[in-house]
């Protein structure tokens, strides 16, 4: 169960939300949501009866994450959750030593474990196309990241590697995922060696890059009451290869996630288009190792978060490696020659 963070009261966050955003908070409700330990999210109903979504960070991890959608929005882009402006007309503010970005509440849910309709399969395809085919201004350009290729959480799986193999451990989860992690050591290098070389393969083919959001799975998707569908959270948000958001569809992150047939809808949708296998391979490893990475640091380098967060991370890292998970789709990728 994630908990609020440390540090920061109700009542700062009452306070801020009033100087900066001129909201006269009536609610406040922490929603015990998403796996990145480094982000909290809660419900914000204003005196008026108008709800918000405020998202709490401990820095700004993108700043195109806050860019993007918002010129997405401007520019024309429906069904877009972008971040609303301080009445300074910035898109974040300061609370301490956290960040706070307050965005619309969409009522509805993530399509993450539920079944979408056909129609509603196509609309996340046509969506994607329309972010894939959007012209980038040069103030755009200016906060966007190109992807280099380089797969993170390929320096964090070194890191715990070495950590692991230089001491016993007393707590309980540490000890149990250090054993897991001695028992899959030989599969994780061959997913990091892996990661690394299609990664120099794909920078030497020189691919197309288009604006991706880079992390839509259907977590990220959420379904409005009115049935249209959403796509939120931009942090990872960058220029690469259409297959990194492609990724999710054709095969996905987890088999239980898209169907054949569903896949089938969202391409009715995208239009036509031929996947490169080298980059479609590139991505599926890379989501690998960047999971296994940041579930490993969150378990052995994060003091300050709690028991159950830090178990859960354990837990994550470990279902990866189940029938049908990343890691089996990974390895399963078809891999062209060269």
């Amino acid at each position: 169960m994630r908990e609020p963070p440390d540090n920061l009261t109700e009542d700062t966050l009452r306070a801020r939300l009033r100087d900066r955003y001129g909201l006269d908070v009536e609610d406040l409700t922490f929603l015990p949501l998403g796996y990145d330990s480094s982000a909290w999210v809660y419900r914000v109903r204003a005196a008026d009866d108008a709800t918000y979504f405020l998202k709490v960070r401990l820095s700004i991890k993108n700043e195109a994450g806050l860019v993007v959608p918002r010129y997405l929005g401007d520019h024309g882009l429906a069904h877009i959750v972008a971040p609303l402006p301080t009445t300074g007309g910035a898109l974040w503010t300061d609370a301490g030593d956290y960040v706070l970005i307050l965005y619309p509440f969409v009522e509805g849910s993530s399509a993450w474990g539920r079944e979408m309709t056909p129609q509603q399969w196509r609309d996340y395809g046509a969506l994607m196309r329309q972010v894939h085919d959007m012209p980038i201004a040069p103030d755009l350009a200016r906060v966007l990241r190109r992807d280099r290729f380089v797969p993170d959480g390929a320096a964090a799986i070194r890191r715990v590697d070495a950590h692991i193999g230089t001491r016993a451990f007393d707590d309980p989860t540490e000890r149990r995922l250090a054993r897991f992690w001695q028992e899959q050591r030989a599969t994780i290098r061959i997913l990091l060696e892996r990661a690394e070389d299609l990664g120099r393969r794909l920078a030497a083919s020189a691919p197309p890059l288009v604006l991706c959001h880079a992390d839509i799975h259907t977590a990220n998707v959420l379904v409005d009451t009115d049935g249209h569908v959403w796509f939120v959270d931009w942090d990872e948000t960058l220029l690469a290869p259409r297959e990194r958001d492609l990724m999710f569809v054709v095969g996905g992150i987890s088999s239980t996630l898209v169907s054949p047939r569903e896949e089938a809808y969202v391409f009715e949708g995208y239009g036509p288009i031929e996947v490169d296998p080298l980059a479609l391979a590139y991505y599926r490893y890379c989501w690998a190792v960047g999971d296994i990475g940041a579930f490993g640091e969150q378990v052995f380098f994060r003091p300050d978060l709690g028991p159950d967060t830090r178990r859960e991370g354990a837990e994550m890292l470990m279902g990866l490696f189940e029938p049908g998970e990343i890691v089996d789709i990974a390895l399963g990728s078809e891999i062209p020659a060269g």
